[in-house]
């Protein structure tokens, strides 16, 4: 019995049908404290602990869902190609502006950290903090970082991001779609994307171009650095 709940047979399932249960609560009560990832996580690791599954054998037989991260957001780049033409009339201004946001955004979580007192392991993990999961752990194992604790950072920065920015830009009066979606998309990466793209296909399409400039820069630069 305890081969079979170890198994993808029983694994896979379990994560489809966390993630179905929790996306169904979250549009019935439209509330960030329900956001999919969290309510998801939180099924799983209950069930995990009742009928005592290892982590290690979970994480072994869910590698199916692992591979398929590099699709999913290569697949964000639809909203992008369907709105080019607007995010092109924006121009520099706007290239800019993720620019200096994918560099700042890195830089500034590890300064605070390193004020903190942090050690070497948590400051390595944060400096990919902004950048995508499948992105994330490559990078962990060129700069020899943890791939457990990046893996955790990077989905916390995610989750904290999509619940706290669109509360934030509308607090401080900010609804234009193009400035959400850079934020999302630098800040809180896929997952920010995902929450961008249920406010609108622009702003989807400018957090997946932020996204994605944002994890090419730090994936050129952040080894280069390091290893200097």
């Amino acid at each position: 019995m305890s081969e079979l709940l170890e198994s993808p047979v029983f694994v896979l399932p379990l994560n489809v049908t966390a993630f179905l249960i929790a996306v169904t609560l979250y549009r019935r009560y439209q509330t960030v404290l329900l956001h999919p990832i969290i309510s998801a996580s939180i099924l799983v690791t209950i069930t995990l602990s009742v009928l005592r599954i290892p982590y290690g054998s979970y994480r072994d037989s869910s590698t199916v869902l692992y591979s398929l991260l590099g699709p999913a957001v290569v697949a964000l780049a639809v909203p992008l190609k369907q709105n080019l033409v607007i995010i092109r009339k924006a121009g520099w201004p706007l290239l800019v502006t993720i620019f200096v946001g994918a560099t700042l955004a890195p830089i500034i979580a590890v300064l605070i950290a390193l004020a903190l007192g942090a050690g070497k392991s948590v400051l390595l993990a944060l400096s990919g903090k902004s950048i995508t999961t499948p992105i994330a752990l490559a990078l962990a194992e060129t700069i020899h970082a943890s791939l457990s604790l990046t893996a955790a950072i990077v989905v916390l920065t995610g989750v904290v991001g999509a619940i706290a920015g669109p509360f934030l830009m509308s607090r401080l009066n900010i609804h234009d779609e193009r400035i959400v979606g850079i934020v999302l998309g630098i800040n809180a990466h896929a997952v920010g994307t995902a929450r961008a793209l249920e406010i609108s296909a622009l702003c989807g399409a400018c957090a997946a171009l932020a996204m994605g400039t944002c994890g090419a820069l730090t994936a050129l630069i952040l080894p280069l650095i390091i290893s200097g």
